[in-house]
């Protein structure tokens, strides 16, 4: 922390997500980010749980988004009330997955006291509510398999704030294949917006092009905390590199995008 900012900063609020867009970020986070889906149920499991993790993060004030591109951050300051009502919206977020894998069982009950069909017979709901839940129960250990890099972000991030400053994680990366610019913005934004506030930032890349892509932004490999890389405050770096604005570089990798492609000699004589 500096003298400007004595205390730790919120999350910056024009890079924050909207609530109607939270299912539409859990469906790209699944795809992105979670196990290969080989049923539509796997993939609706797999979102729900998204969509948990999501629901909780907005309503901490900690989901950042812009256009088909979104990440989570953790460290930011949260007034009480805030972390109160948070923990209100998962617990009902909670109750109402809850009710949702009991509905079919519930109804399955009530057509056979009414003398229904077979195929909606209480047996065969629970059926369909054993399986749901079973989807969910795997889509959840396939998360649970990449909480090791996380593990090891929090451990670099407690060892960083006991050397002082502000540290912030960033997690969850992600965006759609068609909308790089977005991803360029609000990168650019985010880290724009720490250097500001005199806040480092922990990450942890999932792809060796990811790696390539932190480096450049000023991250390096924490060698005592693998895979994490690490970005001090702006004035705490050995050189410090001011970024452009997030608007100037999305520009920039718009016109990027747009080039075409270079042809070697023997490619242009085909």
């Amino acid at each position: 922390m500096n003298r400007r900012h004595p205390t730790t900063p919120h999350a910056p609020a024009d890079l924050q997500a909207r609530w109607r867009d939270l299912p539409r970020h859990a469906a790209l986070l699944q795809r992105r980010l979670g196990p290969p889906a080989r049923t539509h149920a796997s993939r609706a499991a797999g979102t729900a749980l998204w969509l948990l993790q999501l629901t909780y993060a907005h309503a901490q004030g900690r989901l950042l988004a812009h256009g088909g591109a979104v990440l989570t951050v953790r460290g930011p300051a949260i007034a009480l009330t805030r972390a109160l009502a948070a923990a209100a919206v998962l617990l009902l977020a909670e109750v109402l997955l809850i009710t949702a894998l009991l509905l079919p069982t519930v109804l399955g009950a009530a057509a056979t006291a009414a003398g229904a069909p077979a195929p909606w017979t209480r047996w065969g709901a629970t059926a369909v509510t054993i399986l749901f839940a079973a989807l969910l129960l795997a889509g959840l250990a396939r998360q649970l398999a990449a909480v090791w890099p996380a593990r090891a972000v929090d451990a670099c991030r407690r060892a960083r704030l006991r050397t002082g400053g502000t540290w912030w994680t960033v997690g969850n990366l992600a965006c759609r294949e068609d909308d790089r610019v977005s991803a360029a913005y609000l990168v650019h934004a985010a880290l724009a917006y720490a250097d500001d506030h005199d806040v480092g930032a922990v990450i942890t890349a999932r792809t060796p092009a990811l790696h390539r892509t932190y480096r450049r932004y000023g991250f390096t490999p924490d060698p005592d905390h693998p895979p994490a890389m690490v970005r001090p405050a702006l004035g705490h770096r050995a050189n410090p590199i001011a970024l452009p604005s997030a608007s100037r570089a999305a520009r920039l990798i718009q016109c990027r995008l747009a080039r075409p492609l270079r042809r070697g000699p023997k490619q242009a004589r085909r």
